[in-house]
């Protein structure tokens, strides 16, 4: 943590020098937070505060920007490519997983701590502001709000959270257990104490239904933006029973057609944009056998918020990794977390999105045999007829397992087994089968 801990230092050095910045926070409540921690962090300095949301593309915030150099926060990971092209200047304070490292981006996974469990995004900018100014314990409680966000209380502020939890106790700004029931002082919009999981929820209501600006205002210390997210809460807590209640209604349905996936996907036309991710965490022990991914309509598309258990993780599934690849080939970009991760989509390319996230959720899961016929088939129409058909026989048989998903014109088969024989005949028969359907354009058989 050491070698980390330095290079918060570096980052604030580097900060120290900058006359004009312009922060991106991620539009949740630990990118919120994260925000304005270090506009709060540095009040000498001139910091503009925006919140990026959906479908703002880099060219937008390039333009925002007007020269300032801009501060990405608990988002950039993924996007250091076109962050770099777009920016000469740049700084990237993020803790989500990713294939990039650059000389401007600070992640803790770099330095071997896990950013899903140990470090928020408002974590890693805490640490750089506590390094900027040693007064910055004081936003200590805030850094505490933004991991509540991003439901770091289940790992109970180990590893860097734990310096987090030191800090809000030294100043005598938290009480209770490093748990969901941690109770915070010295938020910029409370008079007294509050439970830092209610203030995570009160931000994190803002942001769901596109007023992030409320949130940021409240967290200056606008009392009468805290009296607007209270009200907006209040509206956005009933909206949410009512979705949930429509879930729990076609759970039967719902079921059903996820049968021959490896996720249960929930796609109701009654969900509203903003309320996928947490309904997707609520809903989670309800749909336990697999993760669960609620999607619902937006105006840029689709909105898909993925969640899994401790077991799904325990065998080998990585829903960052799969929604960044089933996004990435239906039309949209995707990412997150092992546990938890984000999408956006066409609504042209749902079937296409699902067979690729089971595809890839299936890559990942540890088998003895395991094979996936992809089948190309001359149109949507015929590839889902030929899915249908396939399934009906995708019985389990003497440890042997066949699913069968399509996606726009293309049928995945997806065959894993224990026992040598039975895997064999399997396939060698959905072989001979597949090749003899009309409509197939090609046939290929692969490893995963």
């Amino acid at each position: 943590m050491n070698a980390f801990l330095s290079a918060c230092t570096d980052v604030a050095d580097a900060l120290r020098t900058e006359r004009q910045l312009v922060v991106f926070g991620h539009r949740d409540t630990d990118g919120i937070c994260a925000a304005l921690i270090l506009k709060l962090g540095m009040p000498g300095a001139d910091v503009e505060v925006r919140i990026i949301r959906h479908g703002m593309r880099m060219e937008d915030m390039a333009r925002m920007a007007g020269g300032r150099t801009p501060v990405f926060v608990d988002y950039g990971s993924t996007e250091i490519p076109v962050i770099s092209r777009t920016f000469s200047s740049f700084y990237v304070l993020d803790h989500h997983p990713s294939p990039h490292t650059h000389q401007r981006l600070l992640n803790p996974w770099d330095f071997g701590i896990d950013g899903t469990r140990e470090l928020s995004g408002a974590g890693v900018a805490y640490l750089v502001m506590r390094a900027y100014d040693a007064s910055n314990t004081r936003l200590a409680p805030l850094a505490i709000v933004g991991a509540m966000g991003d439901k770091q209380y289940l790992s109970r502020f180990r590893g860097p959270n734990a310096l987090l939890v030191e800090d809000a106790r030294t100043i005598g700004c938290l009480e209770g257990e490093p748990d969901e029931h941690l109770v915070v002082g010295c938020l910029p919009f409370a008079e007294g104490r509050i439970s830092a999981l209610s203030a995570a929820k009160l931000i994190d209501a803002c942001a769901s239904v596109n007023r992030p600006e409320v949130a940021v205002r409240m967290l200056e210390g606008d009392r009468a933006a805290a009296l607007e997210a209270e009200e907006i809460h209040a509206d956005y807590t009933a909206r949410y029973d009512r979705q949930l209640a429509a879930i729990r209604a076609a759970r039967a349905e719902v079921v059903a057609q996820s049968k021959e996936h490896l996720a249960t996907f929930v796609y109701l036309e009654s969900l509203e944009p903003g309320f996928s991710g947490v309904l997707a965490e609520d809903l989670l022990e309800e749909f336990p056998e697999k993760p669960l991914v609620v999607i619902s309509g937006a105006p840029y598309g689709l909105k898909a918020s993925a969640r899994a258990r401790a077991e799904h993780l325990e065998a080998g599934m990585h829903l960052g990794t799969a929604m960044a690849y089933a996004a990435s080939h239906s039309n949209g970009k995707g990412g997150g977390h092992d546990v938890a991760a984000g999408a956006t989509l066409i609504p042209e390319a749902l079937d296409e999105f699902k067979a690729r996230l089971t595809y890839l959720l299936f890559s990942q899961i540890p088998a003895r045999l395991k094979v996936a016929l992809t089948i190309d088939m001359v149109s949507p129409e015929a590839a889902k007829s030929l899915a249908e058909a396939v399934s009906i026989d995708n019985e389990p048989y003497h440890g042997t397992r066949a699913r069968t998903v399509h996606g726009t014109q293309r049928v995945y088969v997806l065959v894993s087994s224990d026992d040598l024989g039975t895997f064999r005949n399997t396939v060698d028969d959905l072989l001979v089968c597949l090749s003899s359907c009309s409509g197939v354009v090609s046939l290929s058989s692969n490893k995963v």
